[in-house]
C-alpha cells in the first residue's frame, strides 16, 4: 500500500473564477478534480480512458481570488457501482499553500470502455493509499424531481471533455446557477444580496452522473427543489435532464448556509425568508 498522497494539481483562484459571494465558485472545484484524477490515473493506468460516476465534496474552508492552491490525491479502493460497472475510487485534498486542507473530495470513476482488463484493477489496488478523511454518510433522497425551474441551455463546444462529452465543470456549473434560482425563489434576491450584505455559501455537494452524456449543441434542462431548512442551512438537489428524450443525466445534492458577506460565516435566515422555504420543501 502506497505510504501517502500524491500530488496531481497545483495553480491559483483566479479573479474571474469567484462568484457574488467573492469566494470560488464551485464549478471551478469540479474542473480541478477533474484534472487531479486524470493526473493520478495516468501514473498508474497510463492510456486508459475515465468517465466521472460520482463526485462527493465537502467544502471546509472558502477559496477567495488570489490564492494559491494544490491538490493530493489518492486511490482509495475499488468496487462496483449501482449498476454493476467497476470503479474505482479517489479521495482528493484541496489545500491553500500554507498546507490548510480547505476541501475534500471522494471521486469515482469507470472506464469508459466497462472493463478493467490487462490487470488494472490489481494495479489499481496496489497503489491505494490511506485516505484520513471522514466518510459520506447514506442520504436518502425523493425519487422525484424538484418542482421549481432553475436552468435551461444548450451545452457549449467549450464546456466539453476530451471526450467531446459534458465536463464536470459544466455539470457543476449548471448546479451552481439552479441553487441560485432555487434561493430566489425564497427571496434571495440580487436586491438582497446587495442591500442586506447576505449570500449562500456551499459546504457540501454530491454529484452523480449518468453514463450516457450530452455533447456540443444539445438541450438543457434543470429543475431543483428544497430538502431542509435549518437555522442558517438549507438543503437541496438539482436534477439535469436532456431535453430532447428526458433522459436525466446528472443529480447534485448541494447543502450551504445563509452567508454574511461581510463577517464570512453563516447567520440565521430571515423569518420572512423561511415562510417562502417552507412552500418550498419536497415531500420525501
Amino acid at each position: 500500500m502506497a505510504e501517502s498522497l500524491i500530488e496531481t494539481y497545483r495553480g491559483d483562484v483566479e479573479a474571474w473564477e469567484c462568484d457574488v459571494f467573492s469566494h470560488m465558485n464551485i464549478a471551478f472545484y469540479g474542473e480541478r478534480f477533474g484534472d487531479a484524477a486524470a493526473s493520478l490515473l495516468h501514473r498508474f493506468v497510463p492510456g486508459r480512458a475515465w468517465r466521472t460516476v460520482s463526485l462527493f465534496t465537502r467544502y471546509l474552508k472558502e477559496l477567495r481570488a488570489g490564492e494559491s492552491i494544490s491538490i493530493r490525491s489518492a486511490v482509495i479502493g475499488t468496487g462496483a457501482g449501482a449498476k454493476g460497472e467497476k470503479l474505482v475510487r479517489i479521495g482528493h485534498e484541496m489545500m491553500r499553500s500554507d498546507g490548510t486542507v480547505t476541501t475534500q473530495a471522494e471521486h469515482a470513476l469507470a472506464p469508459r470502455d466497462f472493463t478493467m482488463r490487462g490487470g488494472m484493477k490489481s494495479k489499481l489496488e496496489t497503489s491505494a493509499a490511506h485516505w484520513p478523511a471522514e466518510g459520506f454518510a447514506a442520504l436518502s433522497l425523493p425519487a422525484a424531481h424538484g418542482a421549481t425551474p432553475t436552468m435551461r441551455d444548450r451545452v457549449k463546444s467549450w464546456e466539453l471533455d476530451e471526450r467531446g462529452q459534458l465536463s464536470l465543470f459544466g455539470h457543476v456549473r449548471r448546479c451552481s446557477t439552479a441553487s441560485s434560482h432555487l434561493l430566489m425563489a425564497l427571496g434571495m434576491t440580487g436586491d438582497y444580496i446587495h442591500k442586506e450584505k447576505r449570500g449562500f455559501s456551499t459546504f457540501e455537494t454530491r454529484l452523480a452522473l449518468s453514463a450516457w452524456q450530452p455533447g456540443a449543441g444539445m438541450e438543457i434542462s434543470g429543475s431543483s427543489g428544497l430538502l431542509e431548512i435549518g437555522k442558517s442551512s438549507v438543503k437541496m438537489v438539482h436534477d439535469l435532464v436532456a431535453v430532447q428524450g428526458g433522459e436525466r443525466i446528472a443529480r447534485c445534492y448541494q447543502a450551504g448556509v445563509h452567508f454574511d458577506l461581510e463577517k464570512r460565516r453563516s447567520t440565521p435566515i430571515p423569518d420572512e425568508l423561511r415562510a417562502k422555504a417552507a412552500a418550498l420543501v419536497m415531500a420525501r
